[in-house]
């Protein structure tokens, strides 16, 4: 079964190309993620893990305001959906490879989305680098000792 469109995309063409213009898309519209969503889901995949720049942003903000891309992989297929990327921060991951502080933020807009089902799961990168109990300081609404991530975080990495 043949996976790519006959045509590619702006965001494969980037890609091929080694731009770093992260405001492409794997799909142009709804029904183009629909298209290659579908194919995924007849081959057997059961969950998405959708991630973008900042989870708050619109995949398709001409036509809804607020779905992010995995609440239209959840709204399109009705699979599994995991959202990620600058949760609880104020900055997306490219911001911090160029050395900017990210702030932490309230997790209100999250919990909100989480809630009226737009995804299923929340992945969480960068916060658990800086400060590994990030989790259970949620958890027991200590959110005021939660430190802002610093590009040296990255280290722990190694």
């Amino acid at each position: 079964m043949w996976l790519m469109p006959s045509t590619p995309s702006r965001a494969q063409r980037r890609m091929a190309s080694g731009s770093k213009d992260f405001s492409a898309r794997l799909a142009e519209t709804p029904k183009a993620l629909e298209q290659w969503l579908a194919v995924l889901v007849e081959a057997g995949a059961d969950a998405f893990h959708l991630s973008q720049p900042k989870f708050w942003q619109p995949a398709f903000p001409e036509i809804d305001g607020e779905l992010n891309l995995a609440g239209w992989a959840k709204k399109l297929t009705g699979v599994t959906a995991i959202t990620v990327g600058a949760v609880g921060l104020s900055g997306d991951v490219y911001e911090s490879f160029g050395g900017k502080i990210a702030q932490r933020t309230p997790l209100d807009e999250l919990l909100k989305r989480l809630e009226r089902d737009e995804f299923d799961l929340v992945a969480v990168g960068r916060p658990l680098l800086q400060d590994p109990a990030w989790l259970e300081k949620v958890r027991q609404n200590r959110v005021e000792q939660i430190a802002d991530f610093t590009p040296t975080a990255f280290a722990t990495m190694s």
